[in-house]
């Protein structure tokens, strides 16, 4: 009788002392973690893993209007501050953070800093949603009589990148919480007024897995406004030959002849 006694009481004492412990407490009135909009769209595009690699090439073939813009090997780091462009002609350009560097052949052309840094921001876009001076509006909403995607605008501090003033509004699947089209403004050389009055979009489409992450192999890009979204397609890229390297950084070297733009 007496061993049963002291075996309640000491069941007794345990009760009360997890009754009385503010950890134990706490723990039970934790609520789960809600991830953000960003969150959402860097766990579907499988952020972790993507960086878990050095760097990564892929041939972009881009046209607007039937005439080619763009038609070159891309090798950019994950974490985008190195990036080499190979154009098929053989013209090249060498991107070191900040610092563009071309081929003599490209010295006098006007929009290489444009093609240094858009494409390859556009293929690492789902991985660039929190970058340092990103800000966004988990609330903003268009104007869109049906939209079913998830949406959120997406603006940057002050100086940071050759066009702080760029905005995006950043469409997500409701399921797969991948991207699904993105509009944007392009301050590059004009001003916001004038950008804003011409906003385009680029949609992603036919996403395949390459080493178990996802990339959309297909660019479509549309007129878009904020209350009809997307409308007359202007442009088709194509997305090929996309995979991992590694040694990257080792080999990163700028002839000596490049000239800084």
């Amino acid at each position: 009788m007496k061993k049963i006694l002291t075996t309640l009481f000491a069941s007794l004492l345990l009760i009360v002392s997890c009754k009385k412990d503010p950890a134990a407490t706490k723990q039970i009135e934790e609520k789960p973690v809600v991830s953000t909009f960003s969150e959402k769209i860097e766990k579907a595009h499988k952020k972790v893993n993507f960086l878990s690699h050095e760097a990564i090439q892929f041939d972009a073939f881009i046209e607007f209007g039937g005439n080619e813009v763009f038609n070159a090997t891309v090798t950019i780091s994950t974490t985008s501050d190195l990036s080499k462009i190979t154009y098929k002609n053989g013209d090249e350009i060498f991107v070191k953070k900040e610092n563009v560097f071309v081929s003599p052949s490209l010295k006098d052309n006007k929009a290489v800093r444009f093609h240094a840094y858009t494409w390859g921001y556009f293929f690492l876009f789902p991985y660039k949603l929190s970058d340092q001076g990103t800000h966004w509006n988990y609330n903003f909403k268009t104007e869109e009589t049906s939209n079913p995607f998830d949406v959120a605008r997406l603006s940057f501090e002050a100086n940071i990148g050759d066009a702080p003033d760029d905005w995006y509004i950043v469409y997500a699947d409701k399921k797969t919480q991948l991207l699904e089209h993105v509009a944007y403004i392009v301050t590059s050389g004009k001003t916001i007024e004038a950008a804003e009055a011409d906003p385009h979009a680029i949609k992603y489409e036919d996403y395949k897995m390459i080493d178990g992450i996802p990339f959309a192999t297909n660019w479509g890009y549309y007129g878009w406004s904020i209350d009809k979204g997307l409308s007359e397609k202007i442009g088709n890229a194509k997305i090929t030959n996309i995979h991992f390297v590694e040694g990257f950084r080792k080999d990163f070297a700028i002839p000596e002849n490049y000239i800084q733009k």
